[in-house]
């Protein structure tokens, strides 16, 4: 009997990790994974937006199967997710955190949703391009970061849940299972608790690659750092955002660490497949641009580390 346990963040670049050669952010959790498991060099993500990439996760359809494009949510579309699917067959299914898929999570089968995070109805309406859409709320987006007591609590609590799911559930299980943790860090806006903010005091550089560059100044790039606003960005924003951004890491890596130290006590560490990736990545400033919505590598390209049974290490 093997069971799987997924943790999925949410904007994650893979560079920025231990263990894809990062020599600032500490990630001891995913270098204790990648110890025992694979680390993948060229994982990438179905489509770099969230709703359209955890649709095609949840489905196992591509984008242009199940026609979700945007973060725009009108109305609900029919397809069987891994987590009805697997139920019907025997498997105990389990969904703890954010949905934002092709449908509401009480609709996607799993034996057991908890905080289900549906986007609400319309999401996101920012996708015109005749004229092209410019994001009014660009240039203060850039203003999220800092130290806040009560940063990431929400995902702090996901993961409460999942960790109360393998203390109480999973050693009494008699029939396999899969656990799908999904946690919205190291998304933006980039906030941090005053204890990891001061961790990377000094560590917020500028991008090594700016918007001077030849790919920086392809006809979509420019429309979408238009979109964002993202030249309006002053050096103070940029630095502070990839400091917050290196914080928020450093939280996902601790929260992956729980749920590895839970999974030990449940005594299914053995049977248990472990895998962590994120929805897409983040582009950090490079090339000028925020955030995701390209096919740039820093936008479509994802961690993936996976152990247990089935996965040797290398």
């Amino acid at each position: 009997m093997t069971n799987v346990l997924i943790l999925m963040s949410d904007e994650h670049n893979y560079r920025v990790s231990s263990v894809y050669g990062h020599r600032r952010v500490e990630t001891p959790s995913m270098a204790r994974l990648a110890d025992v498991g694979i680390v993948y060099d060229a994982a990438y993500c179905p489509s770099p937006l969230c709703a359209p990439s955890r649709s095609s996760f949840l489905s196992g359809l591509p984008a242009h199967q199940t026609q979700v494009y945007n973060n725009c949510r009108l109305g609900d579309v029919e397809f069987a997710s891994y987590g009805g699917a697997l139920r019907e067959q025997g498997v105990h299914t389990v969904h703890i955190g954010k949905t934002d898929g092709y449908t509401t999570g009480d609709k996607l089968g799993f034996s057991g949703m908890r905080l289900s995070g549906d986007r609400a109805i319309p999401g996101d309406t920012n996708f015109r391009r005749h004229p092209l859409s410019i994001r009014e709320d660009g240039p203060a987006r850039a203003n999220g970061f800092g130290p806040k007591e009560d940063a990431l609590a929400k995902d702090t609590r996901v993961v409460d849940e999942a960790v109360d799911w393998l203390s109480s559930r999973a050693p009494a299980m008699n029939a396999p299972w899969t656990l799908t943790v999904n946690i919205v860090a190291p998304h933006f806006p980039h906030y941090a608790t005053p204890d990891r903010w001061r961790k990377y005091e000094g560590d917020g550089d500028l991008p090594e690659i700016g918007g001077d560059v030849a790919s920086a100044n392809h006809p979509y790039a420019l429309d979408l750092r238009r979109h964002f606003q993202t030249d309006s960005f002053t050096e103070t924003q940029i630095r502070g955002m990839r400091q917050g951004y290196l914080a928020g890491v450093d939280f996902v890596d601790s929260q992956l660490g729980r749920l590895l130290d839970a999974l030990d006590s449940s005594g299914h560490r053995d049977d248990t497949i472990v895998a962590y990736t994120s929805d897409h990545g983040e582009m950090l400033g490079k090339f000028g641009m925020w955030w995701k919505c390209s096919m740039y590598e820093d936008s479509v390209r994802v961690p993936l580390i996976v152990s247990g049974p089935g996965f040797h290490a290398g």
